[in-house]
């Protein structure tokens, strides 16, 4: 038989105390120390009348005379020195007298001395039929399994007699200790490999338990004898007598959780760091933002960089190349900090760098470095790439927070976008006054209808064959009253987060229908104009937009036909599951959709389909490559077959040369608009234009 330990029997033996098999626990010298009810059902004595009594002096080894029994425990002795156990038959006698024979097994247990100090007898009696028998066989099977699966989850079990003072463990808990199979280990040698910061925590546990609680279960480290560090979870748990309270037998499983634990800290590295550079995200950033703000005596600096026109660079080299761009972009930032300060990456093209003990000028100095370093190439798959930043730097003060910091870092920031980009803008917030970041331009947003500061312009978009203007492009401006021109680019992100979208989408759509509706009706020549208006994914999902629409075109007078719904198709990929009722609704109007952008996605020919479109345009980062790369140009020849199967209208959107305007002539695509003909343009141009 295989070599059970103490600790595992035992411990069965005490969750199978009701059943028939009789354990006995014996010591070296063959005296009883442990004696279940089995064994009192069995042989007719108590357990305090055999406990600390020897087995021969008991009589209920009938079969023997005493000679006989000392073959028979010598025999059995030698078995179980050599940790091999033994299994057989036995006459015995009930105390009253009857006779019966049993099957036994009896095992060694290991507990601190390399010699066998102990073992336990299972036994059962042998009837007519052999139900008992099998019982022992499967509960000997249970107890083998138990042990397999210790070994498996990497739990091991440890117990101390607080009466005898023995302590035994099973050889799971010497394996996760480090030690070899069949090594033992004492209470004083399991302590020394306990990590010393924990050790405190473990001996408040045991203190704890001896005072009278029951269970307690923590966390805790042990440094191998290999110098492994590993992580223990253990639950203990104490046995105390019923009458004075003393303990009397420790009992307690630990496990090696060092693999969750390994997992759980990767967890929680990815919760605080970006997942494409690895630098710190937004949450760690404050985290550090606010220690060093904890620190009152030094002064803090925040810097927003952010990369100038990054969605035409993003386009025209794809979104693969530009995340490679940005990892590239991280880590040139890097290098043109101190080794103190911390840069991370706040989402899209914004980095965040957080200095401690800088003064303004110095300041000023980094951002300069900053700038200088991202000006030199970046080398992207075999591209050289050009970048500019805008930096926008806020020195801390009195009363300062991490969020007032990179409020007024972001304000800087778009500051010195608004001044071209390609600078840096120092706010200092003692000196500053009120910030007028995301979250006073979004207040602003809020009342820039009512203040006429949003209004509208207008791209032409041409015949080709014919160089005639056949419809306008409305576009979106906002001049705010103190910051000047806002780009869509600013402000369009944050109208998607509040909902404000939806109140300056239906404004815009009313104003753009009326106003092309007018040089349809008072132009000559321009009654047949298209009116293509922007609008976002959110309004498209709303249950009510069919109707804002229709009575949009209503009140212009104009036909919906003559009307465009332009979405990009990467916004429209992040929306798939579009309402197909409110699909339905507008082509029964008559109002064309058309897909913006087109290319930068991964709109399949059915998704196109379904939804009825009836433009598409292609995005401006194919155009751009005409110029010098015109084999891409065979990528135009797809979009444009596909549109022919599907009998789409094609618009190449951002034209600026003859050359780009000659190839798209020659690969048949029929519409155009870009600066090659007209910038944007106030409605009051427009007129003069066409005319």
């Amino acid at each position: 038989m295989p070599v059970v330990k103490h600790d595992d029997l035992v411990m069965q033996a005490l969750l199978l105390e009701e059943i028939q098999q009789s354990v006995i626990g014996l010591d070296n010298t063959w005296r009883v120390t442990y004696w279940n009810h089995a064994s009192e059902r069995l042989y007719g004595f108590g357990s305090t009348e055999v406990l600390g009594r020897k087995i021969s002096e008991l009589g209920i080894i009938a079969g023997l005379d005493l000679q006989g029994q000392a073959v028979a425990l010598r025999e059995i002795t030698e078995g179980i020195a050599a940790g091999q156990g033994w299994a057989g038959e036995f006459w015995m006698q009930h105390r009253m007298g009857r006779g019966f024979t049993v099957y036994a097994t009896v095992s060694p247990v290991r507990g601190i001395a390399a010699k066998s100090v102990a073992a336990v007898a299972v036994s059962t009696e042998i009837t007519r039929d052999i139900t008992e028998l099998k019982r022992l066989q499967v509960a000997a099977a249970e107890l083998e399994r138990l042990v397999a699966a210790q070994e498996m989850v990497h739990m091991g079990i440890v117990e101390h007699d607080i009466v005898s003072n023995r302590w035994s463990h099973s050889d799971e808990y010497a394996r996760i200790y480090g030690l070899a199979p069949g090594e033992l280990v004492s209470r004083k040698q399991s302590l020394a490999l306990v990590h010393p910061e924990d050790l405190e925590l473990i001996q408040a546990a045991r203190r704890a338990l001896d005072s009278g609680t029951k269970r307690v279960e923590y966390e805790f480290r042990i440094m191998r004898a290999d110098g492994e560090l590993r992580w223990m979870q253990s639950q203990a748990r104490m046995t105390h007598d019923a009458n004075n309270g003393a303990p009397l037998r420790f009992l307690a499983t630990v496990m090696d959780i060092t693999d969750r634990k390994d997992a759980e800290q990767v967890l929680e590295w990815q919760a605080r760091h970006d997942a494409l550079t690895g630098l710190p995200n937004r949450y760690l950033l404050i985290d550090v933002l606010q220690g060093f703000l904890a620190r009152a005596s030094r002064r803090v600096v925040v810097m927003f960089v952010d990369v100038d026109r990054f969605k035409l660079v993003n386009d025209g080299i794809g979104h693969t190349a530009g995340d490679a761009l940005l990892i590239l972009l991280g880590e040139r930032l890097r290098t043109a900090v101190r080794s103190g300060d911390t840069v991370g990456r706040f989402g899209g093209d914004e980095f965040v760098i957080v200095c401690e003990n800088l003064g303004i000028r110095d300041a000023a100095a980094a951002a300069e470095r900053i700038r200088m370093a991202t000006r030199q190439p970046f080398n992207i798959d075999g591209r050289r790439i050009f970048l500019n930043v805008s930096v926008g730097i806020a020195v801390s003060g009195p009363g300062d927070t991490a969020e007032s910091l990179l409020n007024g870092a972001d304000t800087a920031m778009y500051e010195a976008k608004a001044a071209g980009g390609d600078g840096s803008v120092v706010y200092d917030s003692r000196t500053t006054g009120q910030a007028a970041g995301r979250l006073d331009l979004q207040s602003d947003l809020r009342v820039a209808l009512e203040r006429d500061e949003l209004f509208l312009e207008y791209q032409p978009i041409i015949e080709l064959d014919t160089e005639q203007t056949v419809g306008f492009e409305a576009l979106l401006r906002w001049r705010h009253r103190e910051h000047g021109l806002i780009m869509p680019d600013t402000f369009i992100p944050i109208a998607e987060e509040t909902g404000l979208i939806l109140p300056i989408g239906t404004w815009v759509l009313n104003e753009a229908l009326a106003q092309v509706q007018r040089w349809r009706s008072n132009v000559p020549g321009a009654g047949n104009l298209w009116a293509a208006v922007n609008i976002s994914a959110r309004q498209l999902v709303t249950p009510d937009f069919p109707d804002i629409v229709h009575t949009a075109a209503v009140a212009a007078g104009i036909d919906p036909a003559a009307v465009n719904l332009e979405i990009t198709e990467t916004v429209l990929m992040e929306q798939p599951e579009l309402p197909s009722e409110t699909l339905h609704r507008l082509h029964d109007l008559g109002v064309g959709l058309s897909i913006d952008d087109f290319g930068t996605g991964y709109s399949s020919l059915s998704y196109i389909q379904w939804m009825s479109a009836r433009t598409l345009k292609i995005d401006r980062s194919f155009i751009e490559v005409l110029d010098t790369d015109p084999q891409r140009a065979s990528i135009i020849e797809l979009i444009l077959g596909m549109a022919r199967t599907l009998d789409l209208v094609v618009i190449a959107e951002g034209v600026e040369t003859p050359n780009q305007l000659a190839e798209l002539r020659r690969l048949g695509v029929h519409h155009a608009q870009g600066y090659l003909w007209s910038k944007p343009m106030p409605a009051d141009k427009v007129t003069a234009w066409l005319t």
